[in-house]
């Protein structure tokens, strides 16, 4: 029987993963890559935990799944009425942490949808899984809990450690594990930090335990294992909380945790915590975004200023992105301004006052070419990872990216993370793609793995 064993570490770098490995801590991972590929890959943005496991379950990114992010408004059904309109405006970091599965768009499918021998240990996505599939669904809500406020990360870890090594014993095709603790440990501390070793270290015991075992049974050489992670981290020394920024400058401004606001002005909705989406006169209900230049009127915010270039001018954006009105986007930096649009597969960038995506000038090719140009550079896929936000009706009118060292959050980061993620940023967007068996010598994007996967389970 041909089996896929996906094990996702939260939160690794892969500069940290290779330092190990060449340190001689990864013995297993060694061992097991040693024919296999040990390479890198860009994640999903936002570059978050959640909504950038949609590229290896469902094999489409979150823009595409019309889940944009962690935290969301819906501006086509939120009227303002902060209790009767709550499902409009989505957080999956509390009590609406079970939605996702809803929220995705009717056609997506997941693999546990498509492959009823499947597994999941420790998954914030569940559609298409009975309880049986989901054995440890409870031990992660409590874990979880139990971890944000302990900042003790380890019992997550040993929990799905120990059903994964019990999968192995069982006829699973499909074994999806998610092991927290890395992510954890790098919050509270650094991406490197000693508490991230140890629990990178927990990670490549269990996966020699499970090599053995599968061994013993006959079936290593008929499974595929991938080890990755669905985002980076980088230390972030400063915060810039945009809700209080945009109240200081005289905006009524909607943001978790208080959501009973009167009549707003914009909503701010932060991910990771290091990218945020701008929603515009959040309560009046419309379909459409408003375009960059609408956003520069003064008048928009109500203010008489133009905050969007305030904002620009602030050392903790690194990217913001908007409709441009011509059916593609504005894209903009210190840099500059720049135009981005795609269409059947080719995307086509033109720098108007500059380069913010750092490629080097006007460029019009297939999202592949985007990808192989910008994979070395400071802002990897982020034209491509764009273009897919803002296919989600539910994206922002304003979409911000934070710059290397800073955070768009500070009064209700409880606890302070001393590194996070969520930007377009490299160290937030690099990831391990490390497997035993080869994978494709060319810049690959996570959801470039998900068809490597099923073409393995035939």
């Amino acid at each position: 029987m041909k089996r896929v064993i996906l094990i996702l570490v939260d939160g690794l770098r892969p500069d940290v993963a290779e330092a190990e490995l060449a340190a001689g801590r990864l013995p297993n991972l060694a061992r097991l890559t040693t024919t296999g590929s040990r390479t890198r890959a860009v994640t999903a943005f936002p570059s978050s935990t959640t909504v950038a496991y949609l590229p290896f379950l469902t094999g489409e990114l979150p823009g595409r799944c019309n889940v944009p992010s962690i935290r969301w408004l819906d501006r086509a059904a939120y009227a303002g009425r902060w209790w009767h309109d709550r499902d409009a405006v989505r957080s999956y970091c509390g009590w609406q942490a079970g939605h996702v599965d809803r929220d995705m768009a009717s056609d997506v499918r997941t693999i546990f949808e498509d492959i009823p021998e499947s597994l999941a240990l420790f998954s914030m996505i569940t559609r298409g899984l009975t309880p049986e599939r989901d054995p440890i669904q409870g031990a992660r809500k409590f874990w979880g809990t139990v971890s944000h406020y302990t900042k003790w990360y380890q019992p997550g870890d040993d929990r799905v450690a120990e059903r994964l090594l019990q999968s192995a014993d069982e006829p699973w095709r499909f074994v999806f594990a998610q092991f927290p603790a890395v992510d954890g440990y790098t919050h509270c501390t650094d991406p490197a930090a000693e508490s991230v070793c140890r629990a990178l270290a927990g990670v490549d015991r269990t996966i020699g335990q499970l090599t053995a075992r599968l061994a013993q049974h006959g079936a290593l050489d008929d499974t595929l294992i991938l080890m990755v992670s669905d985002h980076g981290a980088s230390r972030m020394d400063h915060h810039f909380d945009l809700a209080p920024w945009f109240r200081a400058q005289g905006v009524t401004t909607l943001a978790h945790p208080v959501l009973w606001t009167r009549n707003p002005r914009v909503a701010v909705m932060v991910a990771g915590n290091a990218s945020a989406a701008i929603y515009l006169n959040p309560g009046v209900p419309r379909t459409h975004r408003l375009t960059w230049d609408a956003l520069r009127q003064p008048a928009t915010f109500g203010t008489g200023h133009d905050l969007i270039g305030a904002l620009l001018e602030t050392p903790a954006i690194a990217l913001m992105a908007a409709e441009n009105g011509e059916g593609g986007l504005r894209v903009a930096s210190r840099a500059g301004e720049a135009d981005l649009s795609a269409r059947d597969g080719v995307l086509e960038y033109t720098p108007r006052s500059g380069d913010p995506l750092a490629l080097g000038g006007a460029l019009t090719a297939p999202d592949e070419d985007f990808l192989a140009r910008s994979i070395e550079g400071p802002f990897p896929d982020a034209a491509g990872s764009l273009i897919d936000q803002f296919a989600s009706p539910r994206a922002g009118d304003l979409v911000i990216a934070a710059a290397e060292g800073w955070d768009f959050r500070d009064r209700w980061e409880m606890p302070e993370h001393k590194s996070g993620h969520g930007s377009l940023i490299a160290p937030h967007m690099l990831v391990p793609a490390w497997c035993n068996r080869p994978l494709p010598d060319r810049p690959l994007r996570t959801v470039d793995l998900y068809p490597i996967m099923r073409e393995w389970l035939g």
